[in-house]
């Protein structure tokens, strides 16, 4: 059944698209972020950092944390709730997968060759996973690319330990899995592709103004609640933790989400009739 599903996921072209969507945004993103900005504020492009004023925001290359910041495969962003083209053909990949039997009727043949309906929902879960774990490690080979090569050209120094480099690589590729694999359950409590895309869309833009409002209005526990977010926790898992949540407990957190969203979706697909 694995080999099925992997099958059915590297021949859809909608899932393909996503996946090469998920690149060129992060290439784009990487560009602006870890290329442009820098050369802005150095002058060697536009009209230089005084003349931009608080228009350029604070981007220190040299500094490790910025180092390891422009490491992800989410692309490097200004707030843990930004949400960028990669993010975005990332969980739609997942939705694609979740939708597509349904939109062809390739559902009737796996529930067949599988009664128990939870197998076939672990069988997508596991092929999701390993596609969108080939997709994290290019991401993240793209955004290493991309930063040694403006660290060459402004000749400023690889200060970042090799080791954290690695350690946020790997965290990389696994959210990219678990927002996958979130985006796959939500394609199968949605069954239609439409609608499974409309929903993760929704969802991915509430997430920044639900953040907004608990930082204006709600005080120190509304803040903490929305670390526990999809994006926020993934960008937690990331950069190894941040405000108040630690990268450990960011980890638990969102593998957490990823199996309750796997297990509402088998819960649904169990009830359905197909």
């Amino acid at each position: 059944m694995f080999r099925a599903e992997i099958l059915g996921l590297v021949t859809t072209t909608a899932t393909k698209v996503a996946a090469a969507v998920a690149v060129l945004g992060l290439v784009m993103t990487q560009v602006v972020f870890v290329v442009l900005l820098p050369a802005l504020a150095s002058g060697r492009v536009g009209p230089g950092a005084e003349a931009l004023g608080d228009d350029l925001p604070d981007i220190d290359l040299a500094s490790p944390t910025t180092q390891l910041d422009a490491l992800s495969p989410l692309g490097t962003t200004l707030g843990g709730g930004s949400v960028g083209l990669a993010l975005v053909a990332i969980v739609l990949l997942g939705v694609l997968a979740g939708t597509s039997d349904d939109r062809h009727g390739g559902i009737v043949g796996a529930v067949l060759a599988s009664p128990r309906r939870g197998r076939v929902v672990a069988a997508k879960a596991a092929a999701v996973g390993v596609g969108a774990a080939v997709v994290g490690v290019v991401l993240a080979v793209i955004s290493l690319l991309t930063l040694a090569g403006s660290l060459a050209v402004t000749t400023t120094p690889f200060t970042a330990v090799t080791g954290q480099v690695v350690a946020t690589s790997a965290r990389g590729v696994l959210a990219v899995v678990c927002l996958a694999v979130i985006g796959l359950a939500v394609g199968i409590l949605c069954r239609s592709q439409l609608a499974g895309v409309l929903v993760m869309i929704g969802v991915l833009v509430a997430e920044p103004v639900l953040a907004a409002v608990a930082q204006l209005v709600g005080g120190g526990a509304a803040v903490s609640a929305t670390q526990f977010l999809p994006v926020a926790l993934a960008q937690s898992v990331i950069h190894g933790g941040s405000g108040t949540l630690g990268g450990g407990t960011a980890i638990v957190a969102l593998l957490a989400l990823t199996v309750v969203a796997l297990a509402a979706a088998s819960l649904v697909l169990r009830r359905r009739d197909v």
